[in-house]
């Protein structure tokens, strides 16, 4: 997988890290559901998208069990690597780990390690205009069986904030989603902080995201362009 897919698919974690209540809330549990999530740049030029479906969940014992499966495409739709992750919703935990992550750019004798560690991003079912939400911290690192590191991203995430209710327009649709805000410092070889204006909608998750840079310009965004129910 090149490597902007893999900042692309790590840059929408905070989405997938996230406490038990969401597991009814901001988040995707009905099987059969699909959507994708195409990336721009400043200029509102494509840059790549990711296409999600979950495959399967069950509920034995107080633990939801969810796979979900990916294709990411470049810019012009081809595509560059698929795979499937695993996710676990239980005592107070969202936690997932990657199968293929890397697609074909790994050999698929190699054993693949990658380790998640740090805070759990925390939503509330309910929201409020002016809340205050948690900081985090999360680090993502990566290596195989002999023990070679592949990467290692660290974001740290501040200033965590409600701003409001909106409704967003996407190719996907419209919908009511929550505002929040937050800074987030990625470091991985180089430091590099932005402003993260993140839009989601119960049910679906992440509808808009937007980067900007210390100057309040536009980075670039995501946002959801198809969406597929169960």
């Amino acid at each position: 997988m090149k490597l902007y897919s893999a900042i692309f698919f790590l840059s929408l974690l905070p989405a997938f890290l996230m406490s038990q209540d969401i597991c009814k809330g901001y988040f995707v549990f009905e099987d059969g559901s699909s959507w994708t999530m195409t990336n721009f740049d400043k200029k509102k030029k494509k840059t790549g998208s990711i296409s999600y479906e979950l495959d399967w969940t069950e509920d034995e014992g107080g633990v939801k069990s969810m796979t979900y499966l990916y294709t990411s495409s470049d810019e012009d739709d081809e595509k560059i690597a698929e795979g499937k992750f695993t996710a676990t919703c239980s005592d107070n935990t969202f936690s997932t780990s990657f199968s293929g992550l890397f697609g074909e750019s790994i050999p698929e004798t190699s054993d693949i390690q990658v380790e998640i560690s740090g805070d759990l991003i925390q939503y509330t079912n309910e929201m409020t205009a002016g809340q205050k939400l948690p900081d985090a911290s999360i680090v993502v690192s990566s290596k195989i069986e002999n023990g070679l590191n592949l990467f290692k991203v660290t974001n740290d995430i501040t200033n965590r904030k409600v701003i409001g209710f909106e409704k967003v327009i996407t190719p996907a649709g419209t919908f009511d989603c929550v505002k929040i805000t937050y800074e987030a410092k990625i470091k991985m070889l180089i430091s590099r902080t932005v402003t993260v204006v993140e839009y989601l909608a119960k049910g679906k998750g992440v509808i808009r995201s937007e980067s900007y840079n210390k100057k309040g310009e536009l980075i670039g965004y995501t946002e959801l362009t198809e969406w597929r129910k169960g």
